[in-house]
């Protein structure tokens, strides 16, 4: 059923959104450790590994598992419909996506929406939709742009011209939608880890596709090896064959004040209604963050520290 809703989603997705911006690069001297700036702040953030972030606004959860390479926000322990797009935007969830850069500057950034997205935003409703351009206080370039049906607004997109434009989409106004525009930033400028945290989930990932299962437990939070031992690992990836042969797709990471949290998509191109999920939860170590907890479709191995008794 997953499967098939991401089916639906993905196309609805291609129909809603149809934006592209593009990016002009900033720098920051103020990035510093993600587990830092989690810990001293209290906050959770998601980090795309298309190098953009966004707080979490409390009471909130990020899914990056129901359309890859979108994030959905709702509130938690909520129960959402997620058959098509207009389920989850009716029940108030925030859409964040990434777009397709053009390698320019302000001018080229309003002139694709004006031209194309515009229209597209329009036609996607068989309505009309309105534009309006703005800069936040940090300078870069945004719009917002509003598709509308019989004088209904029938969805929102706050783009933002980072380095990657990102596109923050909703159906009501609401507080979550304000504040990922306001927060949603490029990630490298704002961690000093990023590159670190990418290359180090993105390997991991290689290592599970490739059954590298030695190296994953030697490399594994010290927590996770005192409570498995490698036959452990080699029965779960016994288990796992079928789900290993799959394409492994991660696009980002959650970060709150002692873990990161990777999605792991298990992808069948030729059918997607056979994609799997999983994840992996590192903790820091030794000032690294390393693998404590491996949920596969068919196990999970996890770890036991004090903290957790």
């Amino acid at each position: 059923m997953r499967g098939r809703n991401l089916a639906i989603a993905a196309i609805i997705i291609a129909a809603g959104l149809l934006i592209i911006g593009i990016g002009i690069k900033r720098t920051s001297s103020n990035s510093t450790d993600t587990s830092q700036q989690a810990s001293q702040s209290n906050k959770t953030y998601y980090i795309s590994f298309d190098d953009y972030y966004f707080e979490v606004p409390k009471q909130k959860t990020v899914d990056d598992k129901i359309v890859p390479g979108v994030q959905f926000l709702y509130s938690l322990n909520a129960g959402i419909k997620t058959n098509t797009l207009d389920d989850l935007f009716n029940d108030g969830a925030v859409g964040v996506q990434a777009l397709i850069p053009l390698n320019g500057e302000n001018q080229a950034f309003e002139r694709y929406l004006n031209n194309i997205s515009k229209p597209a935003a329009a036609s996607a409703f068989q309505g009309t939709a309105d534009i309006f351009f703005s800069d936040r206080k940090d300078g870069v370039r945004a719009a917002e742009l509003l598709s509308k049906k019989n004088g209904q607004i029938l969805r929102r997109q706050y783009i933002v011209n980072l380095p990657q434009s990102v596109a923050v989409v909703s159906k009501e106004d609401n507080e979550t939608f304000k504040s990922i525009g306001r927060s949603i930033s490029q990630a490298s400028a704002k961690f000093s880890d990023y590159e670190n945290i990418k290359v180090k989930v993105l390997a991991e990932g290689v290592m599970l596709k490739n059954r590298m299962f030695e190296d994953i437990y030697f490399l594994a939070h010290e927590g996770l090896k005192d409570s498995n031992d490698l036959d452990d690992f080699n029965r779960l990836a016994e288990r796992s064959k079928d789900i290993l042969e799959l394409e492994i797709k991660v696009f980002g990471v959650k970060i709150s004040k002692k873990e990161m949290t990777a999605a792991i998509l298990f992808s069948d191109s030729q059918n997607p209604a056979k994609n799997q999920f999983g994840s992996m939860v590192f903790r820091q170590s030794e000032g690294k963050w390393k693998l404590y907890t491996l949920q596969l479709p068919n196990g999970t191995i996890t770890g036991a520290t004090e903290e957790d008794q």
